[in-house]
C-alpha cells in the first residue's frame, strides 16, 4: 500500500514520458493542462490534434504542436462524431505536419476515450478501447447485460423504430408518468441524451416517431422513473473491480418538447447510503460480467435513476466517463491514465483497493459542481464572468467570487460553462437547480437563448 496518488501518477508518467505522442482532443483548449504536464514529466514536446479551439486558453505553441481540423456539428454528438470523421481521413496539410513533427513515425496515439483504437497517420494508438467491445454501446441491448449480471431493472420493451410498435409498447409499461425511448447504434455510438426522448403522450408523438426511423432500426421503451439521474463507474482489473462515489447526472426536460437536455456531472449530491451501496455492487457484478463475457478492461459508466424504490440502471456506457473525472479531479488521482494502462496490458504497481480507497475518501471531502451546454449561437472568443453563489442564489461579481460562468466557441457554435471552485459547495446540494440558476444568468449576460430547464427532483 503506497497511500498517495502520487505514486499512481508516478505510474502513469512512466508510461507516458518515453514517447512522443499525438493527443487526438475534440477541442484543443480542454486539454491545456494535458499539455503543460507532458512538459512538467519531460516528455517530448506533444502533437495536438483538434478538432476546434474551444472554450478557455489554448496550450502555449512552445508546449504543443496544433493542428486544427475545423470540424463541427449541429449538436455536440454530432461535433464528435465528425471529429472522429477526420481523424480517419485527414487532409494531406495535416499528414505533412504531422511526418515533419515526427518524421521516424515512432509516435504513439492517445485516442479520445469516446474513440476506439485507430491509427492516425500511420501511428498506432495505446490504451484505447478495442471495436470488439462496441456492441457495448447499443443502449436497445443493455437489458441483457443487466439480466446476465444480476443487477434489478424494470421492465422496458425494444420495438421496430415505427409507430405501431412504439405507440403499443408506451401505452402499455407507461406508469402514468410518460415513458423514454432510447435508440440504437445504427448510426454510430450515441451520448448525451441525442437519441432519448421523453414520451407524455405516444400517440401525440409523431414526430418523435420520424426521428427515430429515419435514424435507427430499434428503440429500447422504458417507464419515466421519477428522481435524480446518476451513475456509477467500475474499474475492471484482471481479478477485481473497483467502483467509485455516485455522481449526479445534471440533465433536465425542455419544457414542451420531447427532448432532454445533458449538462454534464457533479459530485455534491448524495444518494441516500441504500442507493450508494445498491450502485457500488451493481457495478461490480457489471464488470465481472464484462470481464468474463467480453474480456474487459479499464472504467465503464452505469446511468441510471435513484427512485423512491432504490437504484435502477438505464444504460451502460463501455469506456470512461465524466461523471469519473469529476471524481479524478477531486482525488488527483489519474483514473483515465490507470484504466488506459489496463486497456493496455500494463497493470504492474495498479492496486485497485488502494485506488478505490484513495478516491473515495477524497471524494467526500471535495466535491465538484457544474454543468456545460451548448448554444446555436457563433461565438468567436471566450467571455468570462466571476459568480458568487450564496443561498442557493447566482449573481454576477466583478472579481473573486467562488465560481465561474464561460462563454465561448464549440463546434456547432457555442459553448456555456459553469463551474463552482472545487470544495465551495457542501455535500448534500442537489446540482442540477444550482445549474439551471447558471445557465438563466448566462440568458441574462449574453442573450445565449437556452431558456427555461425543468431539473429532476429527488425521489
Amino acid at each position: 500500500m503506497t497511500g498517495d496518488t502520487a505514486y499512481y501518477q508516478g505510474l502513469v508518467d512512466a508510461a507516458m514520458a518515453p514517447y512522443r505522442w499525438i493527443i487526438c482532443a475534440d477541442v484543443a483548449a480542454g486539454f491545456t493542462s494535458a499539455v503543460e504536464h507532458f512538459a512538467e514529466i519531460g516528455a517530448p514536446r506533444p502533437l495536438l490534434l483538434a478538432g476546434s479551439p474551444g472554450t478557455g486558453a489554448l496550450p502555449d505553441p512552445e508546449a504543443a504542436e496544433l493542428i486544427v481540423l475545423g470540424t463541427s456539428g449541429t449538436t455536440m454528438l454530432g461535433g464528435i462524431r465528425a471529429y472522429h470523421d477526420a481523424l480517419r481521413h485527414l487532409p494531406a496539410s495535416a499528414l505533412e505536419r504531422i511526418d515533419a513533427w515526427d518524421p521516424d513515425h515512432t509516435a504513439r496515439v492517445l485516442t479520445s476515450f469516446l474513440d476506439i483504437e485507430i491509427d492516425v497517420a500511420g501511428r498506432r494508438s495505446w490504451g484505447a478501447r478495442p471495436a470488439t467491445w462496441m456492441p457495448l454501446e447499443d443502449k436497445t441491448a443493455v437489458a441483457a447485460v443487466w439480466e446476465a449480471a444480476g443487477v434489478p431493472q424494470v421492465e422496458s420493451v425494444v420495438v421496430p423504430a415505427a409507430a405501431e410498435g412504439l405507440v403499443a409498447a408506451a401505452t402499455r409499461i407507461d406508469r402514468g408518468i410518460g415513458t423514454v425511448w432510447a435508440g440504437d447504434d445504427r448510426e454510430g455510438w450515441n451520448g448525451g441524451a441525442e437519441y432519448t426522448r421523453f414520451v407524455l403522450d405516444p400517440l401525440g408523438a409523431g414526430a418523435t416517431v420520424e426521428f427515430f426511423a429515419a435514424h435507427c432500426d430499434r428503440v429500447r421503451v422504458m417507464p419515466f422513473l421519477s428522481g435524480v439521474a446518476c451513475s456509477i463507474h467500475g474499474m475492471v482489473f484482471p481479478d477485481t473491480v473497483a467502483t467509485f462515489r455516485p455522481v449526479e447526472m445534471v440533465a433536465f426536460r425542455e419544457p414542451d418538447s420531447d427532448r432532454s437536455r445533458y449538462a454534464s456531472v457533479a459530485t455534491t449530491w448524495d444518494p441516500s447510503p441504500g442507493v450508494r451501496d445498491e450502485m457500488r455492487a451493481a457495478a461490480r457484478r457489471v464488470g465481472d460480467h464484462l470481464r468474463s463475457a467480453y474480456g474487459y478492461r479499464g472504467v465503464f459508466t452505469m446511468d441510471g435513476v435513484a427512485t423512491a424504490e432504490g437504484w435502477r440502471p438505464t444504460e451502460l456506457n463501455p469506456r470512461f466517463g465524466a461523471g469519473l473525472g469529476a471524481v479524478a479531479r477531486s482525488s488527483r488521482m489519474p483514473l483515465l491514465g490507470i484504466s488506459r494502462m489496463l486497456v493496455a496490458g500494463e497493470i504492474d504497481g495498479l492496486d485497485a483497493a488502494e485506488i478505490e480507497e484513495i478516491t473515495l475518501e477524497a471524494g467526500e471531502r471535495i466535491r465538484q459542481l457544474g454543468g456545460l451546454t451548448t448554444i446555436p449561437m457563433p461565438v468567436a472568443a471566450t467571455i468570462e464572468q466571476r459568480i458568487e453563489l450564496s443561498k442557493g442564489e447566482i449573481r454576477p461579481v466583478p472579481e473573486g467570487g467562488n465560481g465561474l460562468l464561460q462563454l465561448g466557441p464549440a463546434a456547432m457554435g457555442g459553448l456555456v460553462r459553469f463551474t463552482m471552485d472545487p470544495g465551495t459547495v457542501p455535500g448534500g446540494t442537489h446540482a442540477a437547480p444550482v445549474v439551471a440558476r447558471a445557465f438563466a444568468l448566462a440568458d441574462e449576460l449574453w442573450g445565449t437563448g437556452i431558456g427555461p430547464l425543468i431539473p429532476a427532483t429527488p425521489a
